[in-house]
């Protein structure tokens, strides 16, 4: 368990800090739609959120829209790593009637991503590189983009886009832990002064020993 470290102190003293200085209390409030909402509103200046705030302004024609940014995930004093927006996982029940027929169509579709990926417009990027070799050119060059290049920064994601549970796997119980919010809730309890950084990192470590102990 390594939530409890040193790099967690110092993050949650930095959001501490960072909240104190350029946030207002309604981000306890915020809802899954809220980071497009400010942004298109000319509200905030930046937020951790997928190309969906973009790809809005450019569908609705926004005046706004040629004034927003794409950019990295900002980068720590270790790395730059950010986990993924969105994770799909797909199964294939042992009661299913035709799994032979269910594997193959889970082969075709992965084989065709790169019309799944044109399609989406760039919101998801394919878990083989392969299938969408040209991926780098095609993102440079986006017709609907102001400019078309917007989104070209995002040729490296996956070098530091990684998976919920890094440096491990992402388990039933990382699951749960993440369902449960246990890091944001660690997080906004410093922020507000309800907790001191070290309480609240100790805090969250419990209750991931906890939440682990239920699936071994």
């Amino acid at each position: 368990m390594t939530i409890n470290s040193r790099n967690t102190i110092e993050a949650l003293k930095y959001m501490k800090a960072l909240y104190q200085e350029s946030e207002t209390p309604e981000v306890f409030t915020w809802t899954p739609p809220s980071n497009n909402q400010a942004m298109l509103a000319g509200r905030v200046s930046y937020v951790a959120n997928a190309i969906s705030i973009t790809r809005q302004a450019e569908r609705e024609h926004l005046p706004i829209e040629s004034k927003i940014m794409v950019s990295r995930a900002l980068r720590g004093p270790v790395r730059r790593i950010a986990a993924e927006h969105v994770m799909d996982c797909y199964v294939i029940w042992d009661f299913a009637e035709n799994q032979d027929g269910a594997q193959q169509f889970l082969i075709d579709y992965i084989d065709a991503f790169h019309d799944g990926f044109a399609a989406g417009q760039f919101y998801n990027f394919p878990c083989f590189p392969h299938t969408v070799p040209d991926l780098k050119t095609e993102i440079a060059k986006d017709p609907r983009a102001t400019p078309p290049d917007k989104y070209k920064i995002l040729g490296d994601v996956l070098d530091w886009a990684t998976n919920v549970g890094y440096p491990g796997y992402a388990t039933a119980a990382i699951d749960e832990a993440f369902k449960g919010w246990v890091i944001p809730t660690m997080f906004a309890k410093v922020a507000r002064g309800d907790e001191t950084p070290e309480n609240a990192a100790k805090a969250a470590e419990d209750e991931y020993k906890r939440i682990f102990a239920r699936w071994k």
